[in-house]
C-alpha cells in the first residue's frame, strides 16, 4: 500500500519563479538553494529562518559544495566558482561551448569528487556532461538529452540515476567510480503516460529514491529495484522542483517549487508556489558530496 503523507510546512514563502537545485551542507548547517529565472543562489537557516541570497547574474541550474571553500554554481553560459558572501565569480569552463540555445541545469557533485552537470533546450541535442576535479577539463557522458535532472548514486556508488525529464522516466546507469564513466542505461521507475513530470532526485539512507514531480502536487519514494511506488509527500502547489535530505539528523526532507509563468489567478489557488518546503520523516538522507578541487 502506497503511504501518503501530508504535514508539509513552508519555510520560507519566497515566490520563487523556479526554485531548485537544494542540497544541505553539513560544513554551515546550513540549506543552499537555487532560483532559476531569479538568478539567485540563497541559503537558507533552518534555526533563524533567514533566507539570505546573492543575485549572479544570469540563469543558475544549480549549486554544489567546494571541498575547500566556496561554492560551485551552474550558469547560463558555464561553470563557476562562488563566493557567497562576496558574490564574485569565477568561471572554469563551459562544456557547451557557448551555445545561446542551451543552458546548464540540474547538477551535482559526485561520490568521486567531480561535478556532473546537463545542460537543457530545444530538442533531443543537449548533454550531460563530467566537469574534471582540474576545473577546465569535461567529458560528455550522456547525449540526446531535452532537459536533464534528477540524479543520484546508490549507497554503494556503483550505480548513477539520472532522469531526462520529457521521457517521464528514471534510467540507471553502472558507475565507473575511478573514470567517472556510465554504462548499461536501463529503466527502473516508469512513470509514462502519467500527467507530471520527474524533475529533482535524491536517496536514502535505505537506497529509495525521491522524485519531485512537476504538475504533479508532491514528491514520490520509489524502490529503484522493483520500481514500485512507496509512498508520497503531498505538496499545496503543483509544481514541484527538487528535494534533499537535511537537518542535524538528516532526516527532514527540504523541497523546492516554482511559480513561472503564474498568473494572478494562479497565486489564488496556490498561495505558496515558489516556498521552500520541509517535512519530518521516519527514514534519513545521506550527506551531500562535494566538489573536490585538484
Amino acid at each position: 500500500m502506497i503511504r501518503v503523507m501530508s504535514g508539509v510546512s513552508c519555510v520560507y514563502h519566497d515566490r520563487a519563479q523556479l526554485g531548485e537545485g537544494v542540497f544541505w551542507s553539513e560544513r554551515e548547517q546550513k540549506v543552499y538553494w537555487v532560483d532559476i529565472e531569479g538568478h539567485r543562489v540563497c541559503r537558507f537557516d533552518p534555526d533563524t529562518g533567514a533566507n539570505v541570497s546573492v543575485e549572479v547574474g544570469q540563469q543558475v541550474g544549480t549549486v554544489v559544495e567546494n571541498r575547500d571553500g566556496g561554492l560551485v554554481v551552474a550558469l547560463k553560459d558555464g561553470v563557476y566558482a562562488l563566493d557567497f558572501d562576496t558574490g564574485t565569480l569565477t568561471k572554469w569552463c563551459d562544456p557547451m561551448e557557448g551555445d545561446p540555445d542551451n543552458r546548464l541545469n540540474d547538477g551535482k557533485a559526485g561520490p568521486d569528487g567531480r561535478l556532473y552537470v546537463g545542460a537543457m533546450g530545444p530538442g533531443e541535442q543537449q548533454c550531460l556532461y563530467r566537469i574534471e576535479k582540474n576545473t577546465t577539463d569535461f567529458s560528455v557522458i550522456e547525449k540526446g538529452v531535452t532537459i536533464s535532472n534528477g540524479l543520484v548514486w546508490s549507497l554503494d556508488r556503483e550505480t548513477f540515476y539520472y532522469i531526462d525529464s520529457p521521457q517521464r522516466v528514471v534510467w540507471a546507469y553502472d558507475f565507473d567510480i575511478e573514470t567517472g564513466s556510465i554504462s548499461n542505461r536501463r529503466v527502473v521507475v516508469d512513470v509514462t503516460g502519467a500527467n507530471c513530470v520527474p524533475d529533482g532526485m535524491t536517496i536514502d539512507s535505505e537506497g529509495k529514491l525521491w522524485v519531485a514531480f512537476w504538475e504533479g502536487w508532491g514528491v514520490r519514494r520509489y524502490d529503484p529495484d522493483t520500481g514500485t511506488l512507496l509512498q508520497e509527500i503531498k505538496l499545496p502547489v503543483a509544481r514541484v522542483t527538487t528535494c534533499a535530505f537535511g537537518g542535524k539528523e538528516l532526516d527532514t526532507l527540504y523541497i523546492t517549487t516554482a511559480s513561472v509563468g503564474f498568473e494572478e489567478s494562479d497565486w489564488e489557488r496556490e498561495p505558496q508556489a515558489g516556498g521552500l518546503f520541509a517535512v519530518k520523516l521516519d527514514v534519513k538522507g545521506i550527506p551531500s558530496f562535494a566538489f573536490e578541487r585538484k
